[in-house]
């Protein structure tokens, strides 16, 4: 489906050439959300508590996909960004996660990191060079000579950079440290609004006074147990709380900070005003369930549905009286996955169990410094992968082929191990499950071995202070995806489309070339 629908949109581009230079045929401003985690049930469950100008606008008079698979879990919301932008997979868009681990620091880095630049308000240095095709931005730059302005503005600096892409005029993203709005000198026309907002109204100013209780007080909510609600939660931002920015960027005043400011972007910068050129105006927003609100997740979940709808009808309010919506083209999509927060009690006896990576890392070990002499072998566990020492490997000359497909065979024996595979078994995949793991990992960054974990099971990383723990449940969600396009009636499609084929729609209803990418 995906090949007959990226074939079907190039022939459409290509039919006249003279279309690729119609310039005042294309929409003058195209404004790309991706919203982390958002899922169709809840748009539906919830759908008559909204406004009429937000989601509502969306669900009713768009293209209104209610199910899209990303093919492979995305690692967060930059790596399913860059599969929307791209058209393809972080096998080939290189985009696996924000961060990747780097055998030759032992330690994470980030994706984007790029000594060659360096930071505005911030001392991360980054650039967009990790992503290895173009983008939906990328190509309507070049369609139109360098005229086209892009800006991104998310809670994340990965996914800020997917989404300016090569190309584009500004990228900025909320820093964790200061909670500063923070962009790369790689980017050479910042706006000045949110540098401005730094001096004038730093979030780390206003976090004291933030309040956040239920929008709409003591009223039902539909997926909330009515005794929850005789409880209203209540959550504050205080400064002293070492992860206080971080936890912020995962509630709904995020979203509202970021619509805020899109919309004053559309004011001092004149986005989408002039005929002769398209702009792109894209946002990251999130409904990530809230750290720590585990016990009650659905209520402050749904609530921060409700604060979205509210803010998107503010931002779309904006739009149209800036731009007009003859003159856009919007398109909102989930990032397609949902990290389940909350634990199901032991008291239901479910199958399932504890998995400790130190533990397995600690056996894993033992058994292979008993088959081939002593050592540390296991470098690292990150993200479901393990990372063999190679030093140690070459050493004692001992191929990594063959130590990975025995640390393979010993680990598919422990309990709470599903699967797992080596790099060979992902360049050579055999069953659709594989093909979807290979799509999903970067031969050049990933680990030896890949770990698939039973549902039930939650694994704990004791490996790291602090230690993380990841509850596997494997729920079958579906995620939607809107593109509102001028001229084209609403449409509701109930059946699964893959994400990757998002990019060619755009492509196409914007008149441009795909992303070169796309046929992979």
């Amino acid at each position: 489906m995906r090949r007959l629908l990226t074939t079907m949109m190039m022939g459409l581009a290509g039919i006249q050439g003279s279309m690729y230079l119609a310039a005042e045929n294309r929409p003058r401003l195209v404004v790309g959300i991706m919203v982390d985690q958002l899922r169709t049930d809840y748009l539906e469950q919830l759908k008559d508590m909204f406004g009429q100008g937000g989601f509502r606008r969306l669900m009713d008079g768009s293209l209104y996909y209610k199910d899209i698979d990303f093919k492979v879990v995305p690692g967060d919301a930059a790596s399913a960004s860059a599969v929307v932008q791209t058209g393809t997979y972080p096998r080939y868009n290189g985009i696996v996660a924000s961060f990747v681990y780097d055998p030759a620091s032992k330690s994470l880095r980030h994706i984007f990191s790029d000594d060659n630049y360096i930071g505005n308000f911030t001392d991360e240095k980054y650039s967009p060079a990790a992503l290895r095709v173009t983008t939906l931005t990328d190509e309507l730059t070049i369609e139109e000579k360098g005229k086209t302005r892009i800006h991104s503005i998310a809670p994340e600096s990965a996914q800020a950079l997917v989404m300016a892409g090569h190309t584009g005029n500004s990228a900025f993203w909320i820093n964790d440290e200061s909670g500063r709005w923070s962009s790369t000198t790689y980017y050479q026309n910042p706006p000045a609004y949110l540098q401005n907002l730094n001096y004038n109204s730093p979030l780390v100013a206003r976090l004291d006074t933030i309040r956040w209780t239920p929008v709409k007080g003591g009223e039902p909510y539909p997926l909330v147990d009515v005794n929850e609600l005789k409880s209203p939660f209540r959550y504050s931002f205080p400064r002293s709380d070492r992860d206080v920015f971080s936890n912020y960027k995962q509630s709904p005043y995020v979203n509202r900070d970021i619509t805020e400011a899109a919309a004053k972007y559309l004011e001092e910068l004149n986005l989408g005003k002039n005929a002769e050129f398209t702009d792109v105006l894209n946002l990251g927003l999130t409904l990530t369930p809230y750290p720590g609100a585990e016990e009650n997740y659905r209520y402050t979940l749904e609530d921060a549905y409700l604060r979205l709808d509210s803010d998107l009808e503010k931002f779309f309010n904006a739009l149209d009286r800036q731009v007009g919506r003859d003159n856009l083209l919007i398109y909102l999509i989930s990032t397609g996955y949902f990290n389940e927060p909350a634990v199901d009690s032991s008291k239901y006896r479910l199958p399932g169990g504890t998995f400790s990576v130190k533990r397995a890392i600690s056996l894993l070990n033992a058994y292979l410094s008993a088959k081939y002499g002593n050592g540390a072998y296991i470098e690292r566990f990150v993200d479901n992968q393990i990372y063999f020492s190679a030093p140690l490997l070459e050493e004692k000359g001992i191929e990594t082929k063959r130590v990975a497909e025995d640390a393979r065979d010993f680990l598919v024996r422990m309990s709470g191990v599903a699967d797992a595979f080596t790099m060979a078994d992902l360049l050579n995949p055999s069953i659709d499950e594989l093909d979807r793991l290979r799509l999903a990992v970067d031969p050049k960054s990933a680990g030896d071995i890949f770990v698939e974990f039973s549902p039930g099971w939650t694994v704990v990383d004791d490996s790291k202070f602090p230690s993380t723990v990841k509850d596997n449940k494997n729920t079958a969600y579906q995620f939607p995806g809107f593109i509102l396009i001028p001229g084209e009636n609403p449409k509701v499609v109930e059946e699964t489309i893959e994400a990757v084929d998002i990019a060619p729609k755009i492509a196409g209803a914007l008149k441009i070339r795909p992303p070169n990418g796309i046929n992979n």
